[in-house]
């Protein structure tokens, strides 16, 4: 659907602009970062035999891949930099869990936080 590609997007965007680093918080919980810049990321659209939507974000390199269950996620949400002294993207699903959470790491993170929060403003509620 064009949550999907909408999604896909938003984190290829993220990637470009600086160093990321992912969490995923679920019964555990892991960590990593990534430098995806320069054109090092990819982004891809599947569908699972059973009919679901996988997004994917990967280094072009093999380093570095992550698997979202596109039709469960509902919005994307930009904290507010300036209250929470953190460049951070979290995708949420329709009950407001977290799937992913994205933070912007490097000297120039506050910068390219502010361009992306200019063009995808605090709140991307996904079309389905």
């Amino acid at each position: 659907g064009g949550g999907a590609e909408q999604l896909g997007q938003f984190l290829y965007e993220l990637a470009q602009l600086a160093p990321v680093r992912y969490f995923v918080n679920g019964l555990s919980m892991i960590e990593t970062t990534v430098d995806m810049r320069a054109g090092r990321a990819e982004v891809s659209v599947t569908t699972t035999p059973q009919g679901k939507t996988i997004l994917a974000v990967a280094a072009k390199d093999g380093s570095f891949k992550i698997k979202l269950d596109a039709d469960a996620i509902a919005e994307v949400v930009l904290e507010d930099e300036d209250e929470t002294g953190r460049c951070a993207a979290h995708i949420v699903d329709g009950k407001g869990r977290k799937h992913l959470s994205a933070l912007m790491q490097g000297e120039d993170a506050f910068a390219h936080y502010q361009v992306l929060r200019g063009r995808w403003t605090t709140s991307v509620k996904l079309k389905a």
